[in-house]
């Protein structure tokens, strides 16, 4: 078989591994297969492949900073880890994903595997839903974070399936991950998930619109649709609040995210240039001294956090970065290929889910990044492979 297929379906499962706590190992061996074969691959054909993927510059200059902060960090020895994990790793399961997809028919590998591994992942979240239980996805926060990467991808496929009229049996598995992922979603307990669906369907629904400008009750159609899931969401977000309550949460205005968030933007202002380092919790010790909680030990929040590891220049590099991604999803939601509109589409609703999942806390790290990374450089590659490839 070709090397190139074979790295595709190693990519594949290096996804679906991500999808869940315990698999470093795998994911390791994973990586380190389909980065081989990718090597095979481009010493067989090197002309038949794009190697550098559209936000390569971007992205090289924010992990640049990151790594530049080990001249000042206040913990060298931990930056250096996080380095390792949050950006090498992230890395090379982006670019693994980019080229691999770039396979004739790699979507037959991604599709499957990625969609089993989530209906797997949903099915143990519905079994374990408890209070206290983790299951195989490491706690809700990981689990939503999944779902919120897992549900767009399914709703792409979804639509494009129906677009380019697969047979019913494929029509249908994207809609069982999507129920699957609903009900997963509501064990997780989450308020945030809710606030973060809603702004998914509602990017969805706008992208919608402009595929379909020219007809008029369809895209009236489609915004009472988005509009009744934003409510039902909204709905769904009050009703998880009230059962937290009624266990002993914090009420929104008791949140002690509120005086963490002051707190660091104090410790922001100490060091507003560099930050104290790359990688999250440098300030663990001192925050949870301050504060008195040992849940509060980093910002909770994604510019908060990245503003007290990297500084002001981290901040803006970021959003160079979040803004070369959005660029690239809103070019193929307007192409008029249908499969490039739904890579596009998937890809920015990725990415909104990203950024509101993120606000209150900072969940883009481990598997949780390598799935996000991964799932970009899938959807980049496989949007834009060339027009005559439509199976």
């Amino acid at each position: 078989m070709n090397p190139l297929h074979l790295a595709a379906w190693a990519a594949a499962l290096l996804l679906s591994s991500s999808l869940f706590a315990h698999t470093v190992a795998l994911r390791l061996l994973l990586l380190l297969a389909g980065l081989g074969l990718v090597a095979v691959a481009i010493a067989k054909d090197r002309r038949a492949l794009r190697l550098l993927p559209p936000l390569w510059i971007p992205l090289l200059l924010w992990a640049a900073w990151a790594v530049a902060s080990l001249m000042w960090s206040i913990d060298p020895e931990r930056t250096a880890k996080e380095l390792r994990n949050e950006i090498g790793y992230s890395i090379g399961v982006f670019w693994l994903c980019f080229v691999a997809a770039q396979a004739r028919g790699s979507a037959r590998a991604f599709l499957p595997v990625l969609g089993a591994a989530g209906v797997l992942l949903c099915a143990n979240a519905i079994y374990v839903a408890a209070p206290g239980a983790e299951g195989w996805f490491g706690g809700p926060g990981n689990l939503s974070s999944a779902l919120l990467i897992l549900i767009p991808c399914a709703s792409a496929a979804a639509w494009y399936g129906w677009h380019a009229a697969w047979p019913a049996v494929w029509r249908a598995a994207p809609i069982i991950v999507l129920v699957g992922s609903l009900a997963a979603g509501y064990s997780a307990q989450s308020r945030t998930f809710w606030v973060a669906l809603s702004a998914q369907v509602a990017c969805t629904a706008l992208l919608l619109f402009a595929q379909r400008a020219k007809v008029a009750s369809r895209r009236a159609a489609s915004g009472l649709l988005a509009a009744a899931v934003v409510l039902g969401a909204a709905a769904m977000t009050l009703h998880v609040q009230s059962e937290r309550e009624a266990l002993g949460a914090h009420v929104i205005e008791e949140d002690p995210r509120l005086r963490l968030w002051q707190e660091v933007g104090e410790r922001i202002e100490a060091r507003p240039w560099t930050g104290y380092g790359f990688g999250r919790g440098m300030l663990r010790v001192d925050l949870k001294n301050e504060l008195g909680k040992p849940q509060l030990w980093h910002a909770h929040n994604l510019f908060m956090d990245t503003a007290l590891q990297l500084g002001v220049p981290g901040v803006v590099l970021l959003f160079a970065l979040l803004a070369a991604i959005f660029r690239q999803g809103w070019r193929l939601a307007r192409d008029p290929s249908p499969r490039a509109a739904a890579c596009g589409i998937a890809l920015l609703a990725v990415l909104v889910g990203m950024l509101v999942r993120n606000m209150t806390d900072v969940l883009l790290i481990r598997q949780n990044a390598l799935l996000f990374w991964g799932v970009l450089g899938a959807l980049l590659a496989l949007g834009m492979l060339p027009r005559q490839d439509t199976r």
